[in-house]
């Protein structure tokens, strides 16, 4: 089981628990891969979120690189248990937004170790009883630490993840230097590498439109002009930009646009546009652009079980969009798009593997990094050697070995 779109409280203000906390729900319940890919930072204080008014643009940036390094330490730390992948969901409010996506992607960067020590601190240690858990697949000294883990003892085959120089922390780094004289020479730690990303827009025209009902009525007014229809041309039209500029490995929630339109149609302009969201002949055209882009270089759609949560229908995208992904051979992979341990695989069973049993999907796919062992399911691309696909590989699973998986406990299922 698989899911490639999380978030943690630890480093989402809209979210809960901790990193370490997601990642030991992921494994209580069985995940064989997990990929982590908390929010990019903004770089405009008019980009913060209500929620993040006490905060600065420079907070955002020094969260982000204190994620990426939480995030190496958890990977390496429960490796023999899940396979945990480190990426980033994406902004976009422009052209700009395109360069800051690549230069997070770039290898080599670094930050003063001081940071590591806060990002360390922030973490702490993972509540005890949620660990006793999973004590079957950990192996403890006599004092309670951890020793190596032991070899996992679910089915699935083990995969480590291959670490280049870009990926490591320098063990000299993992102390903040102390003195005065030192601070101005501090020790600097590589962040590790981004393996993947999760091309995801969630402002129109730098609106936020998936934040509260309030603010997707200002978007609907003030780009929209209060036509439902010209707002959602914005939004396809930037996230065609976005996928151009990025060619994310995995594209999020593809309709995310539609989130509120049920609950707020009844102030939403008649006449050219139809009732529930359905697409306009115009508006189709902007969609099947976006997927055939997608499709061409080998991106993987999301289904995206949160949909559920907020009341929707179906999983994002919604089944009309999701028959013209399947009618053109699209890639689907499945995101829980978790907001903390309880949010781990909501859904999936039983409702999200009837879904695709009703869509008559018969695979899934997903990525796995670069330097596992790979099989006869290795699937190649023409432009594969881009930087697009550099970390990962992509694999399928069929939906009957999906259903075989889950073996929850039953209060997990929704």
């Amino acid at each position: 089981m698989f899911s490639f779109h999380s978030h943690s409280g630890q480093f989402c203000k809209h979210a809960k628990g901790s990193l370490e906390d997601v990642i030991l729900s992921a494994i209580e319940r069985r995940f064989t891969t997990y990929g982590l890919s908390e929010h990019m930072p903004r770089y405009k204080p008019n980009q913060l979120y209500p929620e993040e008014s006490h905060l600065t643009t420079q907070d955002l940036e020094s969260t982000f690189d204190q994620y990426l390094l939480e995030a190496r330490r958890l990977q390496e730390k429960y490796r023999q248990q899940i396979c945990l992948l480190i990426g980033f969901e994406t902004e976009y409010f422009g052209p700009e937004s395109i360069q800051h996506v690549l230069n997070l992607r770039q290898p080599y960067r670094k930050i003063p170790a001081n940071s590591h020590a806060l990002a360390m601190e922030a973490a702490g240690v993972a509540r005890r009883e949620r660990e006793d858990k999973i004590s079957s697949d950990l192996d403890r000294n006599a004092d309670g630490e951890e020793d190596a883990p032991a070899t996992p003892t679910t089915t699935h085959a083990t995969t480590t993840t291959t670490t280049s120089p870009s990926a490591s922390i320098s063990t000299s780094a993992t102390t903040p230097t102390t003195s005065s004289s030192a601070s101005t020479t501090a020790t600097l730690v590589t962040l590790p590498q981004v393996q993947y990303i999760v091309g995801s827009i969630h402002h129109v025209r730098g609106i936020p439109i998936d934040f509260s009902e309030e603010l997707y009525m200002k978007a609907l007014q003030e780009v929209g002009e209060g036509s439902w229809e010209t707002l959602f041309k914005v939004f396809f039209d930037e996230q065609f930009e976005m996928i151009k500029g990025l060619e994310p490995e995995v594209v999020g929630h593809l309709d995310l646009v539609r989130i509120f339109f049920a609950s707020i149609s009844g102030g939403v302009q008649e006449g050219q546009g139809q009732k529930q969201g359905q697409l306009t002949e115009e508006l189709w055209e902007l969609v099947k652009r976006n997927v055939d882009y997608v499709i061409g270089y080998g991106g993987l759609f999301e289904l995206n079980s949160r949909a559920w949560k907020k009341g929707l229908r179906d999983a994002y995208p919604q089944r009309d969009i999701l028959e013209y992904i399947l009618s053109k051979g699209g890639r689907l992979t499945l995101s829980d798009d978790s907001h903390g341990p309880d949010d781990v695989g909501m859904f999936y069973d039983p409702r999200l593997m009837d879904y695709l049993q009703e869509m008559k999907v018969t695979q899934v796919f997903y990525l796995a990094p670069v330097g596992a062992d790979m099989d006869d399911r290795y699937i190649t691309y023409a432009n594969a050697g881009t930087w697009s696909f550099q970390h990962v590989h992509i694999r399928s699973k069929s939906i009957a070995e999906l259903r075989a998986e889950m073996t929850w406990p039953t209060n997990t299922k929704s």
